[in-house]
């Protein structure tokens, strides 16, 4: 790419810079996406290999800056020799092989589930058999979605999935819009015993461009959650992404 406005460079979320070495052995500083850099340290060493998609940002007297929107390592490619996986997961909405979050098990329905963070309700279902077009939106009945708004303008979407009732902390009824804290209870486990967990930034190379997609949800504004890609709960920092301080002692 031929750059940017600065405007537009800015609004990016890149607070993060990384040197890497090419083969030929030149090092380049390049600024990398804070979504894609919350996988990073989990997935590639300092020394280890990765190829790297960037787009040419700026411009500056130093050099051009170069920003990293997607990266890949060895192990991101499937061996031929090994057979994906097609048996279903815990919450039999998906395959392991396209499981786009992480399930919690309780012991019994009807615990309650808690939100993650301060956010507000913008999609409830209540079919129990909910059904879906598209994998990364599963058939798996009833659900709650969350859109936390960080101090940096950053945007999170959740959702916890496989639900009983819908219910707050004191056993009412949620409705879309309302404000919901932190561990604030937004339904409970359902009779699987099983919560589906999926968080979604809302971050420039994270955004599906299926047509088929823009077709059946362009206008509901309620799916728009599901125009971003799941991110792996367990790896991204959202803390670092929303630029959020972290507590210090």
């Amino acid at each position: 790419m031929s750059g940017m406005p600065k405007q537009d460079a800015d609004s990016l979320q890149a607070t993060n810079c990384i040197t890497v070495r090419s083969a030929k052995g030149r090092e380049l500083k390049v600024f990398m996406q804070d979504v894609v850099y919350g996988f990073l340290p989990n997935e590639v060493p300092v020394g280890g290999k990765l190829s790297l998609y960037a787009i040419h940002a700026f411009t500056s007297p130093d050099g051009p800056g170069l920003l990293v929107s997607e990266f890949l390592t060895p192990r991101s490619f499937p061996r031929a020799d090994k057979p994906a996986d097609t048996t279903m997961t815990s919450c039999g909405c998906w395959t392991h092989d396209e499981h786009p979050g992480v399930d919690f098990t309780a012991d019994k329905p009807g615990a309650p589930v808690a939100a993650m963070a301060d956010g507000v309700i913008v999609k409830i279902e209540t079919g129990e058999q909910a059904p879906a077009d598209f994998p990364g939106i599963g058939g798996c009945g009833r659900y709650v979605v969350l859109k936390h708004t960080y101090p940096n303008g950053g945007i999170v979407y959740t959702r916890y999935v496989q639900l009983g009732r819908v219910v707050g902390p004191k056993g009412e009824t949620l409705r879309v819009g309302a404000t919901v804290k932190a561990k604030d209870t937004i339904g409970e486990i359902g009779p699987s015993k099983v919560l589906h967990f999926e968080l979604r930034p809302v971050a420039p190379g994270n955004t599906t461009t299926d047509k088929a997609w823009s077709e059946r949800y362009g206008k509901m504004p309620d799916m728009e959650w599901s125009r971003y890609e799941t991110v792996d709960p367990q790896k991204f920092d959202v803390a670092s992404f929303g630029g959020v301080k972290k507590a210090t002692k």
